[in-house]
């Protein structure tokens, strides 16, 4: 940067700067098969919603609902009940007293009132289990990764709702169990041509306290 504010921690690492906005919490609470913020989500893009369910549950169809500057809540079918939080790339101006930051186009960048959230972990290589018939002449084929699910990190759903590539021409639906019994996540298609290739990545962060 040629100019403005930088900080950095004890590894030399930026930590925050007024070129670029941090992920940032814009909101947080219980769900019950998705939620509604108790605020519109003004970001163009949709807002990045992460989820800790209470149990093991299977997310399926998840659905930002709203448009662009105007995101109001998110839903998904057996989505259990659990917490969640609200994120994006970009601060709303909350501190009655601390630090503003805006970049050079006066976009609010960083307020001291506003949580971050961070980026834990990622989720790319996965274990293929097989394929079954569903007996509806369709197929499902199932991953599998080990992955710690007692470190508190939320998981985002933004992707779970995409359809996947199949072996041909034909998409199938994407399903995601979070399974506390096996400290994995399951990752599931059901088609008609399926892959026995999977590469949709699962993304963890927490909030930063």
């Amino acid at each position: 940067m040629s100019y403005g504010v930088q900080f950095t921690n004890n590894n030399d690492v930026v930590t925050l700067d007024s070129e670029f906005s941090r992920l940032v919490v814009l909101q947080r609470g219980r769900y019950q098969g998705g939620a509604s913020f108790s605020a519109p989500i003004t970001s163009a893009e949709p807002p990045l919603v992460f989820v800790r369910p209470d149990a093991t549950t299977t997310f399926s169809y998840a659905t930002i609902a709203g448009s662009p500057g105007n995101w109001t809540g998110f839903s998904f079918l057996g989505g259990g009940a659990g917490n969640f939080f609200v994120a994006a790339y970009s601060s709303t101006p909350t501190a009655t007293y601390g630090i503003r930051i805006w970049d050079g186009s006066a976009k609010l960048l960083f307020d001291s009132g506003t949580p971050c959230a961070q980026f834990t972990r990622t989720i790319s290589a996965w274990t293929y289990l097989g394929s079954s018939s569903t007996g509806q002449g369709t197929t499902r084929s199932n991953w599998t990764a080990t992955s710690p699910l007692d470190t508190g990190d939320f998981m985002l759903i933004n992707n779970i709702g995409m359809d996947v590539a199949g072996a041909s021409t034909r998409a199938a639906k994407l399903y995601c169990t979070w399974d506390y019994g096996t400290n994995s996540i399951l990752m599931w298609v059901v088609g008609v041509a399926n892959s026995t290739s999977f590469f949709v990545p699962v993304v963890f962060a927490k909030p930063i306290t």
